[in-house]
């Protein structure tokens, strides 16, 4: 009889998992539907002098040239992917996000959902485990 109980702890661990699963890709699928992205110009400014986003691309090209010149330099190779990290950066830094108007219902069933599903995942997969199940 104990035999059979474990299984149907398993199963209903597995459902709960599921259906975690199932809400936390809902809720996340909603939210990301509620989310605008959008990007635009970007100018750094360092030392209170803006740096325009087309000036990110001279130390990439540095780097290469330097690269053509000497293949073994260490600093050639450095620069060159700082320049590349740098693009990069500047690229994710010029987008933005918003979060367009919904009703607080939505709103709150986004979040619950979301709560719910990583509630149950995470009872899922960090339950410990009992000395009679072990047996």
């Amino acid at each position: 009889m104990a035999k059979n109980e474990g299984e149907g702890s398993m199963r209903n661990e597995l459902l709960q998992f599921f259906i975690g699963v199932i809400l936390l890709g809902a809720g996340l699928f909603i939210f990301s539907r509620h989310v605008v992205v959008t990007s635009g110009w970007y100018i750094w400014s360092m030392w209170g002098i803006g740096v325009p986003t087309g000036l990110t691309v001279v130390p990439l090209l540095i780097g290469i040239i330097w690269l053509f010149i000497n293949k073994k330099s260490i600093p050639a190779k450095v620069i060159t992917i700082l320049g590349a990290v740098f693009i990069l950066a500047t690229i994710i830094m010029s987008i933005s996000m918003y979060f367009v108007p919904t009703s607080l219902y939505d709103y709150i069933l986004i979040l619950a959902m979301i709560a719910a599903g990583s509630g149950l995942l995470l009872k899922t997969l960090f339950k410990p485990k009992n000395e009679k199940e072990e047996k």
